[in-house]
């Protein structure tokens, strides 16, 4: 069968199209990754992050106290400048082991961390078992963007949550 040399040159045409078009796509992701975001957008991301893991239901309403929205510029030397949010909470527990205490805590946000796409930072040493506080850092590499946060034991049926996250120094 011969195929019309009208619907051969058509295909032909919307097959290098098409390779045009998925090839400069390619190129707009590339150059649009690779710029990465602006502090602005950065420190805004870093806000609504750590807005989020301080909005779930578990905290104790009334402790929640951001301190620092990421909405302004810090200085961190050089002539460079960051954004930072800062935020502290508490958290109800009746669990009476304080290392279980602390572990629960840690994972409950870390998991709202890694569902925001924050990677564990292992670097450090570990604070696996460490009393009376903790200290884990999570980091969006590719964002530009740190938390750490530090967990206590204020009182038998509370524990105390200070969340620290910054931008990159631009």
């Amino acid at each position: 069968m011969k195929l019309d040399p009208v619907v051969t040159s058509w295909r032909y045409g919307l097959r290098v199209a098409r390779n045009c078009l998925v090839g400069l796509l390619a190129v707009v992701a590339a150059t649009g990754c690779s710029s990465g975001l602006s502090l602005q957008e950065a420190g805004a991301q870093l806000a609504a992050d750590g807005k989020a893991v301080m909005a779930w239901d578990d905290w104790v309403d009334e402790s929640i106290n951001i301190t620092n929205t990421a909405a302004s510029d810090v200085p961190c030397g050089d002539g460079k400048v960051k954004r930072v949010f800062t935020a502290v909470g508490q958290l109800p527990t009746l669990n009476p082991d304080p290392d279980n205490k602390l572990d629960g805590a840690t994972r409950d946000i870390g998991y709202s961390f890694a569902e925001r796409g924050y990677e564990r930072d292992v670097s450090g040493p570990s604070q696996a078992d460490v009393l009376p506080t903790r200290t884990i850092v999570w980091v969006k590499e590719a964002a530009g963007l740190r938390f750490s946060f530090t967990v206590s034991l204020p009182s038998d049926t509370r524990i105390a949550a200070q969340i620290n996250g910054e931008t990159r120094c631009e």
